[in-house]
């Protein structure tokens, strides 16, 4: 996604949008991982780590333009 097109207030809603999903995805994650009885395949964990690296990662962009406001 190009975030450098985004004004700093549809900057800062992404921002909470991103550690919203990330939260919930840690949680659902945890949750799998510690309270069903199910087989988790690798291949799942090394997708679940992929998706949470990429919101991660995410975050660290619009947070690093948030810094920048001689950009707006």
């Amino acid at each position: 996604m190009d975030y450098r097109g985004m004004s700093r207030g549809e900057l800062e809603d992404e921002m909470e949008r991103l550690q919203r999903d990330l939260a919930d995805l840690e949680e659902v994650i945890g949750f799998d991982l510690m309270n069903t009885s199910a087989h988790i395949s690798g291949r799942q964990v090394r997708k679940d780590e992929a998706c949470l690296a990429a919101l991660r990662e995410q975050i660290t962009v619009v947070r690093r333009l948030l810094r920048r406001p001689e950009d707006y």
